[in-house]
């Protein structure tokens, strides 16, 4: 890299803070800036919560953070922000002006400007044709990556041809993922670079699923909330039920969750590609990850856990059994995790132990049966759990099936979520008679 180039990113980029917007499972908003907080990323305490995002400022190096240790987050994007946060843009001219003073180098590599996926989002704006303001930008970043010479000084357009620009912009790995994000809101544009590539709940290890699975980021969602009200750090010994585990996904995220291994080990990101990367920093990162289960108790050597995983099929049994093998798992963690082909309803639960029950039933497309009927009876099992903690996806229309027989009076939180275009209530319950 240019030195040059290397102390401008230095300054603009790496040097000071800037706006971030963290993607979340809806509802989950306040679940995602715990999880910042227990990972001691630095962070301004100004948080600014909408549906499904989350806004704060932070430098770019406590940003990569997030991408290495959040298991909550979808998305993680930067807010382009050398000229201004944002730009009034109420014509063509305004804001090709504005775009064309970004230096986009600092930004955003050859490669990546050529094969760019851009977001248009119009709202209350004079300009409200998407795909002209994203074919205008596309033109902008072409001439800034395509038709330069030494020493940045740029080409008359007539000195070179569109084959000249299409070949000087040809390789790339398609590994990598960028995303720029445009939004014009009351004749006002702000842009925000993605810095995942992929969304984050694929942790980039290769699974088998069943029909229809939970996205990992919601399962660590509910797992982190359940954790919250439970009081296992206390004890001594503890279950975690996944009583109708489906492709495992929270059998997963909890096996992850205490083998200390982070959700960004063994993905690539598109910040990866990005001018700004520094190696030697992400590595840093990654060796330095705090562990949720660490040190939890002051006789954490003593601390006895197990993963009861269960299922009513066949299909899902053999799917979990695959995906474990497969897994970076320890050993140690693996045994840990106990499997078996069993309806939930006909598990005889150990009142005495300390428990968290994490369930997804199914629902929408993936029931061929009375869905409040279910619900009814899922009500009347957990009415005879004790000493448990449950965290369950609940559609609405099932939620009065689902808070009878006294129920309703063990519910401890309710979050509105959705999944897979469905709305859901994730409601954790206190079982302790």
């Amino acid at each position: 890299m240019d030195s040059n180039l290397e102390k401008r990113i230095k300054k603009h980029l790496i040097g000071k803070p800037h706006l971030f917007e963290a993607v979340i499972p809806l509802g989950f908003e306040n679940t995602f800036i715990d999880e910042l907080k227990f990972f001691k990323i630095n962070a301004n305490s100004d948080f600014k919560i909408s549906d499904g995002k989350v806004l704060f400022e932070t430098k770019l190096t406590e940003a990569w953070k997030i991408l290495a240790y959040s298991r909550i987050a979808n998305r993680v994007l930067m807010q382009i922000d050398f000229t201004a946060k944002d730009f009034k843009a109420e014509n063509f001219r305004q804001l090709e002006n504005h775009l064309n003073e970004i230096p986009w180098e600092l930004y955003l590599t050859k490669d990546l400007a050529a094969h760019l996926n851009i977001h248009v989002t119009c709202k209350h704006s004079r300009l409200y044709h998407s795909d002209a303001i994203k074919e205008r930008l596309q033109k902008i970043l072409n001439k800034n990556f395509c038709i330069l010479e030494k020493g940045n000084k740029p080409f008359s357009a007539k000195q070179i041809s569109a084959n000249q620009i299409e070949n000087s912009c040809s390789e790339f790995s398609e590994n990598f993922i960028q995303h720029l994000y445009v939004y014009l809101n009351d004749d006002r544009c702000s842009l925000f670079l993605d810095l995942a590539g992929e969304e984050l709940y694929k942790r980039g290890q290769m699974r088998f699923v069943a029909e229809a699975p939970l996205k990992e980021t919601i399962a660590a969602a509910m797992i982190f909330e359940a954790l919250k009200i439970s009081d296992f750090q206390n004890q001594k010994k503890f279950q975690f039920i996944d009583g109708m585990a489906g492709s495992g996904t929270f059998t997963l995220e909890l096996a992850y969750l205490f083998d200390g291994l982070i959700a960004g080990i063994c993905r690539e990101f598109s910040l990866m590609k990005q001018p700004s990367f520094k190696s030697a920093t992400w590595n840093f990162i990654l060796k330095n990850a705090p562990k949720i289960f660490e040190n939890q108790n002051e006789n954490s050597s003593d601390f006895k856990f197990q993963i009861l995983t269960s299922d009513i099929s066949k299909r899902p049994i053999e799917i979990i059994n695959h995906n474990l093998k497969s897994s970076l798992l320890s050993d140690e963690i693996k045994k840990q995790i106990c499997i078996s082909q069993q309806d939930f309803f006909e598990i005889e639960f150990d009142q005495s132990i300390p428990k968290i029950i994490l369930l997804n039933p199914p629902y929408g497309k993936r029931l061929d049966f009375d869905a409040p009927k279910l619900y009814a009876q899922l009500s009347k099992k957990l009415n005879e759990i004790q000493n448990a903690v449950v965290a369950i996806l609940v559609p609405k229309d099932c939620m009065n099936a689902f808070v009878k027989n006294d129920l309703k009076n063990k519910i401890v939180k309710v979050i509105e979520t959705s999944h897979g275009g469905i709305s859901l209530n994730v409601i954790f319950m206190l079982l302790n008679s």
